[in-house]
């Protein structure tokens, strides 16, 4: 399964956020399971080298399936990947701040961030992860519950409109962070929901079934 665009989206803000939080403003880059860019965002102030950095980082965490400063390890003379940067036309980034991200427990795709210290990008990027982890968790609660929705499911935008205004009606306020963690996690339930109904017999639907089983 693909990460959809409004996933992408929310992850970014999340990475924002921390990023905020430490006080250094960053590029953040969000590429699917091949490297492709879905989504990219540079604060206000980043360095201008950041912007390609994070989507380079991006790229090489979702190509080899590994964090970029787990491919550094990895790149050094004597090592395995011996020589990788020279590869893929130079976009292969050996240090900290990209990561995989899962999704049915596969890379679906890899979260790129750069603007601070590697230790830095590594704490803003770590967050997505787990991020988009809690996602699938809870639209895999929401699927459980909602199994007989019906096929004609509503339009995203209309749904989580309502969602905010029945929880503003009944005085419910969510943190920030858990708001867009719900606020994906529907989209993830309504996307998956979609494209298993449409292909019911594909690899990702046979795997989220087998998933849902297993809980």
């Amino acid at each position: 399964m693909r990460i959809p665009y409004s996933v992408a989206q929310l992850l970014a803000s999340i990475a924002q956020h921390h990023a905020a939080a430490v006080n250094v403003p960053m590029a953040v880059a969000i590429a699917d399971a091949g490297g492709m860019l879905i989504y990219f965002g540079r604060m206000d102030g980043a360095l201008p080298a950041s912007t390609e950095l994070a989507e380079s980082k991006a790229f090489t965490a979702a190509v080899l399936r590994m964090p970029t400063h787990e491919v550094g390890k990895l790149a050094q003379p004597g090592q395995t990947l011996y020589g990788i940067e020279q590869t893929h036309q130079g976009r292969i980034v050996l240090f900290g701040g990209g990561l995989p991200l899962r999704l049915n427990g596969e890379v679906a795709g890899a979260v790129g961030i750069s603007g601070g210290t590697v230790e830095q990008d590594l704490e803003v990027a770590r967050p997505v992860v787990g991020a988009l982890e809690e996602m699938e968790s809870w639209s895999r609660a929401i699927s459980s519950s909602v199994s007989d929705f019906p096929v004609e499911i509503p339009p995203v935008d209309l749904l989580v409109s309502r969602l905010i205004i029945e929880l503003e009606r009944m005085g419910y306020s969510m943190p920030s962070r858990t708001s867009r963690v719900m606020t994906g996690a529907i989209l993830l339930w309504l996307f998956r929901t979609k494209q298993n109904r449409q292909n019911p017999e594909s690899r990702d639907a046979v795997l989220y079934k087998a998933a849902l089983e297993q809980e």
